[in-house]
């Protein structure tokens, strides 16, 4: 059983690879099934090559759907037996003909199937590895990588970034005296509030514990303030709803100049959340980086 596994991830990386160049690979797969069509009216019934049309649909139901995978795996049957009853010259089709296409009609039902299964358990695989179980939000490894590409982006198009770092005051308190069910009840109501309060190109993240961050894509020191002041008058409102003792200790790096690592976009509005923490607590302060 050992040996299958990586064959089995080396298809889903070359299915993966496909996906990432989705319009290529479809016009190929179509491509592919064209010649195979050819090539199986020129040797008429003497080479079967209904199997050579399996790459063209996993390809298919790979990048596309399901729907799209089983329409060209119809076709392709279908194109089969068109040039098997070419070669029986008019004779009709003859049961063992009928019991062959059946086979291959179900061979690529299952298959679709299968790999439609296979596609969906992958996505969700990779959506929970990028997803924070508690609060739904991105977790730090996604964060980062969502940071990266951001920045990347900021570079090219020299655009200013900001990014927000959320501490919350007072969480073991809660842990402490009313449970950690109620933590939890309480850290996935900040990030309810965080979802409704940022704008849509905005990135909220669970850091980890009781610290959450927002990544503000091309936001000024202006926008950053509005979008911030929104989301804490949520929060704050929301703690005070259900009786929770939490308040928020938020540094806001505001970058004019793209810094060079991600390290360093985070680092900034790490380091000014800490600066908030150590001082007076629930404040936010922002700091614009030349």
């Amino acid at each position: 059983m050992t040996p299958a596994a990586p064959r089995t991830f080396a298809l889903e990386g070359w299915l993966d690879r496909c996906k990432d160049h989705a319009a290529l690979s479809i016009a190929a797969s179509l491509l592919l099934a064209t010649i195979v069509a050819a090539a199986d009216y020129a040797t008429g019934d003497e080479i079967p090559l209904i199997v050579c049309y399996l790459p063209s649909v996993l390809i298919m139901t790979w990048v596309s759907s399901a729907a799209v995978g089983a329409t060209l795996a119809a076709a392709c049957c279908t194109a089969w037996l068109a040039d098997d009853l070419l070669a029986l010259d008019g004779q009709g089709v003859t049961a063992q003909e009928a019991w062959t296409a059946a086979i291959h009609a179900v061979f690529f039902v299952v298959l679709v199937g299968m790999l439609t299964r296979l596609r969906i358990a992958n996505e969700n695989e990779r959506r929970l590895a990028r997803t924070d179980g508690l609060t739904g939000l991105l977790n730090a490894k996604a964060f980062r990588e969502r940071a990266e590409e951001e920045l990347a982006r900021s570079v090219r198009r020299e655009h200013c970034v900001s990014v927000a770092f959320i501490d919350c005051d007072n969480f073991k308190t809660v842990n402490d005296t009313l449970g950690h069910l109620e933590g939890d009840r309480l850290l996935a109501a900040i990030a309810a509030e965080m979802q409704e309060s940022v704008r849509k190109m905005d990135v909220p993240a669970r850091m980890g514990g009781d610290e959450f961050a927002v990544l503000l894509p091309e936001t000024t020191e202006q926008q950053a303030e509005q979008v911030i002041a929104r989301m804490r008058e949520r929060l704050d409102a929301a703690m005070a709803a259900n009786n929770w003792p939490v308040t928020f200790s938020i540094g806001v790096a505001v970058y004019e100049t793209p810094p060079r690592s991600v390290d360093e976009l985070i680092h900034g509005a790490d380091e000014l959340m800490y600066e908030v923490k150590a001082d007076q607590k629930d404040a936010v302060v922002f700091r614009l980086v030349a």
